[in-house]
């Protein structure tokens, strides 16, 4: 994903990765992948820039139900206020140990889950047994992301909106409340727009 910011607009780039047509991939990228093509959301304001972007890469914006975070450490300090954020908009919280136990010590309500490899039930189960509606893992080191690669493999299985880095999932956050129809403008006209800015 990568954004812009016009005189008038903000611009979100998204690609379009065929996962879908794999089963069995890994939608964890590597710098083997290739993207079949691009969509780009643009609007007055990111959140709605970003919830554009995601629609038209039919990865529509997760608004409700329960969320799975499996965190990595290096993202735990954004964690709280992350968590908060998921819960004002009305998000159940599940997560691995080390994840819910941060969330718990910032005051956060959330149930603990095991991993595959600790006992059972475990994520897996809850996924293919339906539970969740958006499952975001952020992972580092190699160890880490071959112990997680059943998760997402899974979440491509099952059609479960997954998300891979917390500045995405973050951003998500961000987009719930916006409305990707609110505006509609062809680019001619948003053409015209920024050459009106810049008359003045």
């Amino acid at each position: 994903m990568r954004w812009f910011l016009h005189t008038t607009h903000y611009s979100v780039k998204e690609v379009v990765l065929p996962f879908a047509k794999f089963p069995g991939s890994d939608p964890l990228l590597g710098p083997e992948m290739r993207s079949t093509g691009e969509t780009m959301g643009t609007a007055t304001s990111f959140p709605e820039a970003f919830a554009k972007a995601q629609l038209a890469a039919k990865s529509p914006i997760q608004r409700s139900g329960t969320v799975l975070l499996s965190i990595k450490k290096s993202d735990q300090n954004r964690l709280p206020e992350f968590g908060r954020k998921l819960v004002e908009a009305g998000f159940k919280l599940e997560a691995t140990q080390g994840t819910c136990q941060t969330l718990r010590d910032a005051g956060i309500e959330c149930t603990h889950v095991h991993k595959v490899y600790e006992a059972r039930p475990n994520l897996l189960d809850f996924i293919k047994s339906g539970k969740y509606n958006w499952v975001i893992n952020s992972t580092e080191g190699r160890q880490s992301v071959e112990d997680s690669r059943s998760l997402r493999r899974s979440c491509l299985r099952y059609d479960i909106c997954y998300t891979t880095t917390l500045n995405a999932a973050i951003a998500s956050v961000e987009a719930i409340s916006a409305d990707e129809y609110a505006t509609v403008h062809s680019l001619q006209e948003l053409h015209e727009m920024v050459n009106q800015k810049y008359k003045k």
